[in-house]
């Protein structure tokens, strides 16, 4: 798992949200409402929202966000809708702050200056059909082409 390659603490919640899902991320018709495939109506905002309660319930006052530059093609993906995030979940219960840091740069610029190491880029995916990598989905597709780009293209074969 990456969580402890980033010396990091994963705390799961598994909500199934396939009722409300769209496109190729819920496997279905994509949305009247979504210009792209792969759109799925307030996803960022929910997962936000989960975050934040969970924020609130263990003590932490910051909900970190991984969103990038490019996916302002969706409104829930920009920076706009992550300020406007901040506002609304600093002025509830908690006061707690959401910070998407990453989202004024291009995942290319992300890779390159956070310097991941290959192990950590192993465990990497932005699958859009599943929890495992298809490697033809737009998300599958992208990732390729940032890790060719930055010249950090290597196997998806995860280490044991």
């Amino acid at each position: 798992m990456i969580a402890p390659l980033l010396e990091l603490e994963l705390d799961e919640i598994r909500i199934d949200l396939r009722l409300l899902g769209a496109g190729s991320l819920a496997s279905s018709a994509p949305s009247p409402h979504g210009a792209h495939p792969e759109f799925w109506p307030y996803r960022n905002q929910f997962l936000v929202s989960v975050a934040a309660a969970r924020a609130l319930q263990v003590g932490a006052d910051l909900v970190m966000a991984g969103s990038v530059s490019t996916d302002d093609r969706h409104v829930d993906g920009s920076a706009a809708f992550y300020r406007q995030a901040d506002q609304l979940v600093a002025m509830q219960e908690g006061g707690i702050h959401v910070r998407a840091p990453a989202v004024d740069m291009t995942a290319e610029a992300l890779v390159t200056l956070a310097k991941p190491s290959d192990e950590v880029l192993s465990w990497t995916h932005s699958c859009h059909t599943g929890s495992i990598a298809c490697g033809s989905c737009g998300g599958c597709i992208k990732r390729q082409s940032v890790l060719r780009t930055t010249e950090r293209l290597q196997s998806d074969v995860h280490p044991k």
